[in-house]
């Protein structure tokens, strides 16, 4: 019984792990999750929330939701952030809690910026033992539940001009520094590069903007990301696509009310070795700005 429970635990761990498509939201609607050098870019308030579900209609299915906030001062210099991220599958769960101060340096007279930022909080992984269906007194339990919460943080690192967009994050860097952790999972995000470039029009079409990225995941080659974001009509309407070099896919589409209230719609194709185990990953985010 211990040695199926321990298979099982293994099994149940691996989809939280494997999360090798993050939140579509991260290229778009909210920087801010990706990068905590980009917390309160705008003086005022941004309020964010998602859920991306997959496997819809499977019991213990992988699931991830999360808040954020930030905040930019009048100054247009200092922005503060707060994020609180969960996610599971089956019995396994982790929750993260985290506080950010960002600092916008002007350049050029405050045409171009360049950013920093810090995020530090606190991690937890921990299984439900109400969910396990099997030994309770297994060692790979007691073990894993055993650990204790930890401080964890990233850090990110941004350019802006007028319609160019630069930035590199490190994030969690507990793990990035402490390599005595080891798991022979996919894991963690080690770094995340990104460069997008907007170009405004005049007509029904308001904008489109290109992205590249690129992201390196811990077991696991780094993952070449490139995207477009098309948004119409004064904004009030968005579509969005990003292609992975997991040959899966994000698309999205999303509409905007007087530039404060947004939504998101999106939809990504799973991984090319899981197409045959999977419906791909379903996911909506709402965003509330308040500006000063």
């Amino acid at each position: 019984m211990k040695y199926y429970l321990s298979v099982l635990l293994f099994l149940l761990i691996t989809p939280v792990f494997a999360q090798l498509n993050p939140m579509g939201s991260i290229y778009y609607q909210n920087q801010f999750l990706a990068n905590p050098a980009m917390a309160g870019l705008e003086a005022g308030l941004n309020l964010n929330a998602a859920l991306k579900t997959q496997w819809v209609g499977i019991g213990g299915a992988p699931k991830i939701q999360y808040l954020t906030a930030d905040y930019g001062l009048t100054n247009n210099k200092v922005g503060l952030g707060l994020l609180f991220y969960n996610e599971g599958a089956g019995a396994i769960n982790r929750t993260r809690a985290t506080l950010t101060y960002a600092y916008h340096l002007p350049l050029n007279d405050g045409t171009n910026f360049l950013d920093f930022g810090l995020s530090a909080g606190i991690m937890n992984e921990w299984v439900d033992l109400g969910k396990v269906k099997g030994d309770l007194d297994d060692d790979v339990l007691n073990t894993f539940n055993d650990r204790k919460l930890y401080l964890d943080g990233d850090f990110g690192i941004a350019y802006r001009s007028d319609n160019l967009t630069l930035q590199g994050t490190l994030p969690n860097l507990k793990r990035f520094f402490k390599r005595d952790v080891l798991r022979n999972v996919v894991d963690r995000s080690i770094y995340f590069l990104a460069a997008g470039y907007k170009f405004s029009t005049d007509q029904v079409m308001n904008s489109i903007e290109p992205k590249l990225v690129y992201r390196g995941v811990q077991n696991y080659d780094g993952i070449f990301d490139a995207g477009v974001n098309l948004q119409f009509l004064e904004n009030k309407l968005m579509l969005n696509g990003i292609y992975h070099s997991t040959n899966s896919f994000t698309g999205g589409f999303g509409a905007n009310y007087k530039n404060q209230f947004s939504i998101l719609f999106q939809y990504t194709t799973n991984t090319s070795k899981m197409q045959n185990y999977s419906n791909g990953e379903f996911e909506v985010g709402m965003k509330y700005s308040i500006k000063n």
